[in-house]
């Protein structure tokens, strides 16, 4: 006997469950909002986004999450394995090439181990390979659009006239005619107070800089109006339990490049938005909690 056929096959999701729609935006995201139909918002995009969203949705006083932009410092203190570092910064820094929201883009590393960090990432680096990203011999394809290649070619610039030093790329790659491809950029000499410092490159660029204390590079990392991510490479417990608790991120990867899981609670803090996606946390946002007092009669 043949097994009853179903309305829908096994591997897919049934119809009307997801649902997609293309096209400007801005204007499809007024409607959906607008819309009673819509009983929650989930966002993951820039902080200037959400901030719209969240003023569009604040006239239906509509639930919202919002995951937003991130500027995830990444630090290595002194005690810190150098090469297990410098891979691991490099496996999460150009993972998709710098344009993910937890992608480390500031980089404080020990006065006791800078030179041999910063060189031995530079190193590193030269050895990955520029091309299309469809190739499994591949490490970095091309940025997403020519706005965002326009953004990270200023931001070189900008980060250049404001007294940084070029170690390594910093511009468009040779023989790339086609396509939006930015070499890996290195910066040396930066400072807190540069552009680069402050806003997102969402690109390959690696601004590094030095520290001396604990305290201090706590201080210098959550001077920041994001927290999204953090990263920290120590070889002490004693030291990635204080961190993890003072860093004033959503999440905190000790000693590995990969922080996001489906089983783990995902999200940020202070500008980098709230509610949770991933574990048992996020489908909370998605219910409403109702209290029932019942009076027994007599």
């Amino acid at each position: 006997m043949e097994p009853p056929s179903l309305p829908y096959p096994l591997c897919l999701i049934p119809p009307g469950v997801v649902n997609l729609l293309s096209g400007d935006p801005p204007s499809i995201a007024q409607q959906l909002i607008a819309s009673d139909i819509v009983k929650k918002i989930s966002i993951t995009g820039s902080s200037r986004v959400g901030k719209l969203i969240l003023k569009q949705a604040a006239d239906k006083v509509q639930r919202v999450t919002m995951e937003l932009s991130g500027h995830s410092p990444f630090i290595v203190f002194d005690d810190a394995d150098v090469k297990k570092a410098a891979d691991m910064a490099i496996t999460a820094k150009f993972r998709n090439n710098g344009q993910v929201c937890i992608s480390p883009n500031r980089f404080y590393i020990h006065e006791k181990k800078k030179d041999e960090f910063v060189n031995l990432f530079v190193k590193k680096t030269k050895k990955l390979k520029i091309g299309n990203g469809m190739d499994p011999n591949i490490q970095l394809g091309p940025l997403t659009t020519q706005k965002r290649l326009s953004e990270v070619e200023t931001l070189v610039e900008k980060t250049k006239k404001e007294g940084a030093k070029v170690l390594l790329g910093g511009k468009r790659p040779a023989g790339f005619n086609k396509g939006f491809f930015f070499e890996p950029t290195v910066f040396d000499d930066v400072k807190d107070n540069f552009t680069i410092m402050k806003e997102e490159p969402f690109g390959p660029l690696v601004p590094m800089l030095s520290f001396k204390s604990f305290d201090e590079v706590i201080e210098r990392a959550n001077n920041h109006e994001l927290g999204l991510c953090s990263y920290v490479c120590t070889n002490s417990m004693e030291t990635a339990h204080l961190a993890s608790e003072q860093l004033e991120t959503g999440s905190v990867a000790v000693n590995t490049g990969f922080v996001a899981i489906a089983e783990a609670p995902f999200g940020g803090i202070k500008q980098s938005g709230y509610g949770r996606e991933g574990g048992s946390m996020a489908i909370k946002d998605y219910l409403n909690v109702k209290y029932t007092h019942l009076g027994i009669k007599g």
